[in-house]
């Protein structure tokens, strides 16, 4: 288990960590994103998308699922399982499909379905502290 963490004091800050974990790529798939509503996961993410050519990403919330083409043309999946009430839900929209064949995949809310998760996985816990972000981001 390797953790490492960042404190982030503005939003163009989110470059050096969206940097560290596309370096993750390709050795590691799947990306969980913890944090209270409003802590910043949806924006982290943008931010890995921008590095990654992808100018249109945006939260999931009603969609559940967006799926997104790098300009290297890898395709990446961002779900947001907030709206998920049973964890029999992700059965019909596609997401245990995307885990077992093990697709780039960031996951916001993934304590909603836990029990579908592999143990291989990176995890990514946003903290706010006044004014700052704290990242911890554990392999």
């Amino acid at each position: 288990m390797h953790k490492s963490e960042f404190l982030i004091n503005n939003i163009k800050e989110l470059d050096v960590v969206a940097k560290f974990i596309i370096s993750l790529f390709p050795s590691q798939n799947l990306f969980l994103f913890d944090g209270e509503m409003g802590a910043g996961k949806t924006t982290l993410i943008k931010s890995i998308c921008n590095q990654l050519g992808i100018n249109n990403a945006c939260s999931p919330s009603f969609s559940i699922i967006n799926n997104y083409i790098t300009k290297k043309n890898k395709e990446i999946f961002h779900v947001d399982c907030y709206r998920i009430e049973d964890e029999n839900e992700i059965e019909n929209i596609g997401l245990l499909e995307i885990l077992d064949n093990e697709l780039t995949c960031f996951v916001e809310w993934p304590k909603k379905i836990h029990n579908f998760l592999p143990n291989k996985s990176v995890n990514i816990k946003i903290e706010t502290q006044n004014n700052l972000r704290k990242i911890s981001i554990v392999i």
